[in-house]
């Protein structure tokens, strides 16, 4: 479902990003450490709320998501209990470059969280219907 609802929304913005053909969609994957608690994080609130103001306000912000509650992650080596990924935000930026300052912008930041970021492929991705099980 979430990766329908990208769909469309790279659909919907394919419009706006017509009226400037050079702008591509990255992906802000923004992580915290596992000090930042969910007081700070109601404290640091206002500062998003800016950063996403001045990001709709440039014509940078797509959408976002906010994954709240427990998560976990998982590898071969062990898991990785000092970081969590809380976030994903989509912007429009003509090149990396231009995603990375906008990032900057992320108060996660000044609390030793961190943000990576990815372009996203052309082209809308495919969406694979789930597969009836056999029984």
């Amino acid at each position: 479902m979430k990766h329908l609802f990208i769909a469309l929304l790279l659909l919907t913005g394919a419009a706006h990003a017509q009226t400037k053909q050079t702008m591509k969609a990255f992906v802000l994957l923004v992580k915290v450490p596992s000090t930042y608690t969910t007081a700070l994080a109601k404290s640091v609130n206002p500062k998003w709320e800016k950063a996403i103001a001045d990001w709709k306000a440039s014509g940078h912000y797509i959408t976002s998501f906010a994954y709240p509650g427990e998560s976990r992650t998982i590898n071969q080596q062990a898991t990785k209990e000092n970081e969590r990924q809380v976030s994903s935000i989509l912007l429009r930026a003509e090149n990396i470059e231009e995603a990375t300052e906008l990032a900057k912008a992320c108060p996660v930041l000044a609390y030793g969280g961190s943000v990576e970021i990815r372009e996203l492929p052309k082209g809308v991705p495919q969406i694979f219907e789930p597969v009836a099980s056999a029984q």
